[in-house]
C-alpha cells in the first residue's frame, strides 16, 4: 500500500534513496515501492524542503541519457542529523501537552507528535497516519489568514466560486476549520454584512487592508455545537430528527455518532430496528452524511426533510434504472 503516506515517512524514504552512489531519477523515486502516490510537483516540493530546511546538496552533474539522477552530493549526509534536532523539540513538546491529557482541544495535538515522535520505522514506512490532503489547493493561505486573526487586520480576498465570475469582498477573519478534508476561514464579509465562511482552495489572493478590524463576540467552542459541518445557517432554528436505524449498521454509529446529540429512543426500538435523535440544525452536511448511509438509515422527523429525501432517492432510483 503507497497511498495515505505520512509526509514525514515519505522524507525518510527519500533521504534513503538520495544516500544511494549510483542516483536515482525522478520516475524511478515516483514508482519506488516505499514512497507514496504524488505528483511530480509535490516531490520536487520536498526535495526543495530538504535544501532548504535540513541543508542537502545535489548532485547536479549525474545523468542517465537525458535524464538527471538525483543523489545527494555528499552520499554520508542525512537529513536526521537535523531530525533528531526535531525529534527533541517534539519530545520537549509532548511532554507539556501531557498536562492537558483527555482535553479534546489538545489531543490531537499530542496523537499528531506522537506520529511523528514514534510513527515512521527506519525504513521509512510509517506506523500512523492521518486524514489530511497536503496537496489539497489553498493551504498557503492558512499562515496569512491566522496572521490576520492573530494581529486583527482585515483582507482583501480574491474570490473564485464553482461556475460562478471572482469577485473580491473585504473581510474581518475570525476562524480557521478542518472539515471533510477540506480548510474554511469564517469571516465577516463587508458586502453581505454578517459571517461568512469561505474554503480556501476557491481564494485566489489575499491583501493586507490598513483599515479597522471589525471584532466579533462569537464564540467559535460553541459556533458549530449545533451543526454538522461548517455551514451554520443564520435564521435557522434546532430541530428534532427521528432516523430509524438498521440494527445492522447501529453499532457502527454509536461509536462514531453522527452529532453530539445523539440519542437512541429505547421505547421505539425492535429486534430489527433502532431510533436514534439529533436536536441540531438541519444543514447540506448533514444531509449529505446521512445519504452517505443508503438504505441503512431512513428519515422518520422532520416530515419536510422525509419528503426531501424521498424525492431525491426516487432521483436516484430512476438513474440507475436498467
Amino acid at each position: 500500500m503507497r497511498e495515505g503516506q505520512d509526509k514525514f515517512a515519505r522524507l525518510m524514504r527519500l533521504d534513503q534513496l538520495l544516500r544511494m552512489p549510483d542516483g536515482r531519477t525522478l520516475k524511478e523515486i515516483l514508482t519506488d515501492p516505499q514512497v507514496d502516490i504524488i505528483s511530480e510537483r509535490l516531490l520536487r516540493d520536498n526535495l526543495k524542503e530538504l535544501e532548504e530546511k535540513y541543508g542537502a546538496v545535489f548532485e547536479t552533474c549525474m545523468y542517465r541519457g537525458r535524464e538527471r539522477l538525483w543523489r545527494y552530493k555528499d552520499t554520508g549526509f542525512s537529513i536526521m542529523q537535523q531530525a533528531s534536532k526535531d525529534m527533541e523539540t517534539i519530545r520537549h513538546s509532548l511532554e507539556n501537552l501531557n498536562l492537558f491529557k483527555g482535553d479534546p482541544r489538545y489531543d490531537m495535538i499530542r496523537f499528531y507528535l506522537m506520529g511523528l515522535q514514534k510513527g515512521v520505522s527506519e525504513t521509512g514506512l510509517s506506523f500512523m497516519t492521518f486524514d489530511n490532503n497536503n496537496e489539497v489547493v489553498g493551504l498557503d493561505h492558512v499562515e496569512p489568514i491566522l496572521e490576520a486573526i492573530t494581529h486583527k487586520y482585515p483582507l482583501k480576498m480574491s474570490y473564485k466560486p464553482f461556475n460562478k465570475d471572482e469577485f473580491a469582498v473585504n473581510i474581518h477573519p475570525y476562524h480557521l476549520r478542518q472539515y471533510n478534508r477540506r480548510w474554511y476561514v469564517f469571516a465577516y464579509s463587508e458586502d453581505k454584512k454578517e459571517i461568512q465562511n469561505y474554503p480556501l482552495d476557491r481564494i485566489t489572493k489575499l491583501e493586507h487592508l490598513s483599515k479597522p478590524y471589525i471584532e466579533t463576540d462569537v464564540d467559535f467552542e460553541e459556533y458549530f455545537d449545533d451543526i454538522v459541518g461548517v455551514t451554520n445557517y443564520k435564521n435557522s432554528s434546532i430541530e428534532r430528527v427521528v432516523l430509524k436505524v438498521s440494527n445492522k449498521s447501529i453499532d457502527y454509529i454509536r461509536t462514531k455518532p453522527l452529532h453530539g446529540t445523539q440519542t437512541e429512543l429505547k421505547e421505539l426500538g425492535t429486534m430489527d430496528q433502532t431510533f436514534i435523535q439529533l436536536k441540531l440544525k438541519i444543514n447540506i452536511e448533514l444531509e449529505m452524511l446521512l445519504l452517505s448511509y443508503g438504505d441503512a438509515i431512513e428519515i422518520i422527523e422532520p416530515s419536510w426533510l422525509r419528503v426531501k429525501f424521498a424525492e431525491i432517492t426516487k432521483k436516484m432510483s430512476d438513474n440507475y434504472k436498467v
